[in-house]
């Protein structure tokens, strides 16, 4: 009798142990449902608020571009027009060169003095 009432009680004890186990594990399930769940709103919602973001700093990047090309553009013709102005002065004679070389070291110490 005492061997039954073991293998009996032993039957038991790992069916409670089984069904314990089975809560935990559905549990276990459906927290990490949850959580899946959860990643998901997440990824859904931070997808929703970059694209536009992107959108908006593709467009000022473009924007910005624009402006250094055109400014580089300008920069260059103003380069250019010194240069053939200063060139012209050059070719007039000796007399013109010197006071251009006075003028250009005019406005050199008048930008010096306003940098301090």
């Amino acid at each position: 009798m005492t061997v039954e009432s073991s293998i009996i009680l032993l039957l038991f004890v790992t069916i409670t142990c089984l069904v314990v186990l089975t809560v935990f594990i559905v549990r276990l399930i459906i927290s990490a449902t949850n959580l899946s769940n959860n990643a998901n709103v997440i990824a859904t919602s931070v997808q929703k608020e970059i694209e536009p973001t992107l959108k908006e700093l593709k467009e000022a990047a473009r924007s910005i571009n624009s402006i250094a090309n055109n400014a580089d553009a300008k920069f260059q013709n103003t380069k250019a027009s010194v240069a053939s102005l200063i060139g012209a002065g050059a070719c007039l004679g000796g007399k013109l060169k010197s006071f251009s070389q006075g003028i250009l070291k005019g406005i050199s110490f008048g930008l010096g003095l306003f940098r301090k």
